[in-house]
């Protein structure tokens, strides 16, 4: 008589080691990599959007930025150049998300 508890395929012991697999929306994985890369820039943007108002409101609460003085800014050559590197990124690193990249 054996006492052995151990899986008894592969899969149950990937599932036990690794946790069930990703849950699936959609019958085509394209369309499951489309959703999280809207996810991923779903979230990605909300953190940006809420440490940004939180940005603001501290500087303008200190009368280091005037309530319009964002909206009114224009790079100059330097930092324009700087948006566009950290924007090409940025870009990359998202849509890696479709083809199982992790830059």
């Amino acid at each position: 008589m054996s006492t052995s508890t151990a899986p008894a395929d592969i899969a149950t012991a990937k599932r036990s080691v690794a946790g069930d697999p990703r849950p699936t929306f959609f019958p085509d994985p394209g369309q499951d990599a489309l959703w999280d890369l809207v996810m991923a820039l779903t979230n990605e943007l909300g953190a940006t959007r809420a440490r940004l108002d939180a940005l603001e409101r501290v500087l303008t609460a200190r009368q280091a930025l005037a309530p319009d003085e964002i909206d009114a800014w224009v790079p100059d050559a330097a930092a324009a150049t700087a948006r566009a590197l950290d924007h090409q990124r940025y870009i990359r690193r998202v849509y890696n998300t479709l083809v199982g990249e992790h830059v």
